[in-house]
């Protein structure tokens, strides 16, 4: 007897009664493979989980280690910083030293008759201005602090003055100030005084700097010439 579409109907309506036959149905109906998809993607959500975990923990791994070498690359800056700093004070040590051992060929361009002021001869200048009233304390021990101080004959009269040197490999704004600063100070004894910054480089507001407050530059041991060349030393 053929099956037909009423008995289908027939059926459906008997399943929709009887939820228990379903399954049965279900398993004479459709695949092993069908059969088992519920499991098959119940698996799959907890290896999915799994990874989720594992990734997570892969990531916070990975962040913590990122945190570490950002650490580590802050320090390398620092100490790279430092380096440069220390590097750069030797270098001005260095060239201290060349000046002042070869200060007559050095500073041929500004005067002649060359002679380094050494601390004891300065000391006992300074002193005695600020017995007179002449220099303070403070005065005495800013002057003291430059790095070189020379003294010798005008190229342009032959006048006896005073060159007060500050040195930096790289001169910035800090080097012009002090250098104009302590000339005005040492000047106070009486003899002219000429400020100058001598480096192997300068930087370009404090050669503007230099040029506005008549400090000359002395760089890579030649003696630039001021605005009013003719002005000399």
């Amino acid at each position: 007897m053929p099956f037909t579409v009423q008995d289908f109907h027939d059926l459906v309506q008997l399943l929709e009664e009887r939820p228990e036959w379903r399954s049965e149905m279900r398993r004479l109906v459709l695949s092993d493979e069908y059969l088992t998809l519920p499991e098959q993607l119940a698996e799959l959500r907890r290896e999915i989980a799994e990874l989720r975990r594992d990734f997570e923990r892969r990531f916070n791994r990975v962040e913590e280690r990122l945190d570490q070498i950002t650490d580590d690359v802050g320090q390398l800056k620092s100490d790279v910083g430092r380096l440069t700093d220390d590097v750069g004070v030797l270098k001005g040590q260095g060239l201290e030293y060349r000046y002042r051992e070869h200060a007559p060929s050095y500073f041929s361009g500004l005067i002649r008759r060359c002679r380094v002021v050494g601390s004891p001869q300065l000391n006992e200048m300074l002193e005695d201005a600020v017995d007179r009233g002449v220099l303070s304390q403070g005065d005495l021990n800013d002057v003291t602090l430059a790095d070189l101080i020379l003294r010798g004959r005008r190229l342009a009269d032959r006048a006896e003055v005073m060159v007060l040197v500050e040195i930096s490999w790289v001169i910035d704004r800090n080097d012009v100030r002090r250098a104009a600063d302590r000339a005005a100070l040492l000047a106070k004894l009486g003899t002219p005084v000429v400020p100058v910054v001598a480096g192997a480089s300068i930087t370009e507001p404090a050669a503007a700097m230099a040029r506005n407050r008549n400090v000359r530059q002395l760089l890579n041991g030649r003696v630039e010439s001021p605005p009013d060349s003719s002005a000399d030393a």
